[in-house]
Parts: C-alpha cells; structure tokens; sequence
C-alpha cells in the first residue's frame, strides 16, 4: 500500500508539471500494486488529474454485480464448436464459468476460470468461444469498467447432419479450389454419428480420392479411389442399387484409372 500511494504522489507530481504521460505511468503502477488505493479528493488539485486517475482505476479495478449500475451483456451470440470426440460419445451437461470482462467488452483467455464442466476435453472449445464474443461491457455512473460475471452453458450435442449434403458441399468446394475445407467436410460426413449408409460411404471415399487428387497426393488419391470402387463393386455384386450421379462418378473415375 505504501508502494502504491508513492506511485500515487508521483503521479499527481508529474501531472502539476505537465508529464501527462509519465503521471499515467505512475497512476497505472499504483493501480498494479494495489487496485483501490483509497485515493479521494483529486478534483480539489485538478478535474484533469481526478479524470486521470477514474479512467485508470476503471482500466485496472474488477467490480462484481453488486457494486454496478448496469451489467454485461452479450452483443453477439456464443458460436460453440462441440468438438469430434465428444459428439461422438454424446457427452452432454452444465458447465459453469466465471470470466473477467474488460471495459472494451473483451474477454482474455487467462481470465476465464472454468468452475464446473462435464468433460474437461470441453475447456478448449468453450474458451475458444468466449474470447471471440463481443460484450457490452460493465457501468458504473454510465462509465464502462472492468467487472467478473459467472456463466452457466448447458452443452449439449448436435443432431446428426446429412453425410450426403455435407459431400455435395465438399464437391463444391473442390470446384472453387478449397481441397482443405473439402476434407474437413468429408471428415464431417464420415462421422459415425451422421449413420452413413455403405453407398454413401462410397460416395465419400470417392469424393475424398479427388480432393486428394487436388491437394497433389497421388498415392493418397489413388488408395481413396481402390477403396471406394473395391466398395462400390462388393455392392452392386449384392444387388444395390446406386443413384445415378453416383453410378457417373464411379464410371468417370474408372475410366480416368484406365487411361492413366
């Protein structure tokens, strides 16, 4: 405390000289030491230095929900990406997080404490999601301040999405040259959840042997396209009976084989 109101005084010094800057610096390391050095009174020397002095304090000081007049609130919605694994097992339930939101609205990583969570394999995403969501931050007198709020998320998987639309997606992306996001489509589509039929695991393979033929893998493409024809023959020899585009696709692809 006595390291802070020294920082306090020099601060208040330089300020009266005219290093504006240099009377920042010292307010911001007292404010460091210590967040509420109990300084009152500044106006009587100058309404400048007493702004000063509020603007940092705000900048450094954390309030909780009692001592606001108006608290946070979202500007932008959470984009929660619920990661693979975790879809996969359909792990669900409540996770309970406290944040420090600055006065620009922002959220740090450091400052997110994650109380309770179902899974920990959750934490990267969930901080992920909250950094990049904007905030209106905290006020006191109509003046933006730095203030802890706790959260509670009920997390709970998506449903299944339709493997055959996220591979059309991924033709289209290979048509626009954007193999990478093809193969995370693919990937997408071949997830155990999404209850691929065998044909359409053929589609997918198939798709895949041209996405790596795109990104210049030749081996890579070459084994996609083996197994996905070796599929599609095991198949049509148990009588199944494909949809016409994806009889094309096997017969363009063979025929592609046979002249290379």
């Amino acid at each position: 405390m006595d390291s802070s109101w020294a920082y306090v005084w020099r601060g208040v010094l330089e300020y009266q000289r005219g290093h504006y800057q240099l009377a920042r610096l010292n307010v911001r390391r007292a404010l460091a030491l210590y967040p509420d050095p109990g300084v009152r009174g500044l106006d009587t020397i100058s309404p400048g230095l007493a702004n000063l002095f509020d603007v940092e304090s705000r900048a450094h000081r954390t309030f909780r929900a009692w001592d606001l007049d108006q608290p946070v609130r979202w500007l932008t919605a959470p984009q929660f990406v619920y990661p693979r694994e975790l879809r996969r097992r359909r792990v669900s339930g409540a996770a309970v997080v406290r944040m420090l939101v600055d006065t620009l609205g922002h959220v740090e990583e450091r400052n997110i404490e994650i109380l309770e969570i179902p899974d920990s394999a959750f934490s990267t995403a969930l901080k992920q999601t909250l950094t990049s969501v904007l905030f209106s931050p905290a006020r006191i007198a109509g003046k933006p301040v730095r203030s802890l709020v706790s959260y509670r998320f009920n997390l709970t998987p998506p449903p299944p999405r339709d493997p055959v639309h996220l591979i059309d997606l991924a033709r289209t992306q290979l048509r626009t040259g954007q193999p990478d996001s093809a193969m995370e489509l693919l990937e997408e589509a071949l997830d155990p959840v999404n209850d691929a039929t065998p044909a359409v695991l053929v589609y997918a393979e198939l798709v895949q042997g041209i996405a790596w033929q795109a990104k210049h893998d030749t081996a890579r493409a070459a084994g996609s396209f083996e197994l996905g024809l070796g599929q599609y023959r095991q198949l049509a020899a148990r009588g199944v009976d494909f949809a016409p585009f994806l009889r094309s696709l096997a017969d363009s692809i063979r025929l592609t084989a046979r002249r290379e």
